[in-house]
């Protein structure tokens, strides 16, 4: 291993010290820890140093912090690891404690996908459940996947809300009804399901 000098040390808060070594590799640390291991500027890590604070001390605390973070609620592989970065911790450290909490299978994105599912899948529309699950690190396949087993269904959600907040669509001046086309557009819904429901209305 190269060999690893404290090159600076910063007070974060009342419990966390920042300690930089080579420059490069970024420790977060209680105060208590860089003092005993007497962490300065110019501090020299032999090999047995340097791993002993990083297994017991750096690493268990981001995985300790990854279990906290999934015991307050379900989180995907990416968003784990993206709040683990914000915490501190260096990507092969925060790498290294997702793949420590998944190895118990306490990280499952298709039971991510599926708890979504139950708790959006009747009010917001594919096309923003879609984009929502994307941006936290989900693969398009297993949306997709989650969408058909669950039965999404655009025209049905477009229905309820022409019958809940628009009611008489089929009489509403143009200029109103084109007030509810763009209100539905603006949700995520396609223009071909909210012509199609609004022909529905027509036809009664």
């Amino acid at each position: 291993m190269i060999s690893m000098i404290v090159t600076q040390v910063e007070k974060i808060t009342r419990a966390k010290v920042r300690v930089v070594l080579n420059e490069e590799t970024v420790w977060i640390l209680p105060p208590s820890v860089a003092d005993a291991w007497q962490l300065r500027p110019g501090r020299e890590l032999s090999r047995e140093e340097y791993d002993e604070i990083y297994d017991t001390v750096v690493l268990r605390g981001a995985k300790k912090k990854a279990l906290d973070l999934l015991g307050r609620r379900d989180h995907t592989r990416h968003e784990l690891k993206e709040k683990l970065l914000r915490q501190g911790f260096d990507p092969e450290t925060a790498d290294q404690a997702v793949a420590y909490v998944d190895s118990y299978h306490y990280l499952d994105d298709e039971r991510y996908v599926r708890n979504y599912l139950l708790t959006y899948g009747g009010s917001k529309s594919r096309q923003i459940i879609y984009q929502t699950l994307l941006a936290r690190g989900i693969d398009p396949q297993t949306i997709e996947l989650g969408m058909e087993e669950q039965e999404i269904d655009d025209t049905e959600k477009i229905r309820k809300i022409c019958e809940k907040k628009f009611g008489d669509v089929c009489h509403m001046a143009p200029e109103k009804r084109q007030k509810v086309f763009q209100y539905l557009l603006r949700r995520g819904y396609k223009y071909g399901d909210i012509a199609n429901i609004v022909k529905e209305f027509d036809s009664i």
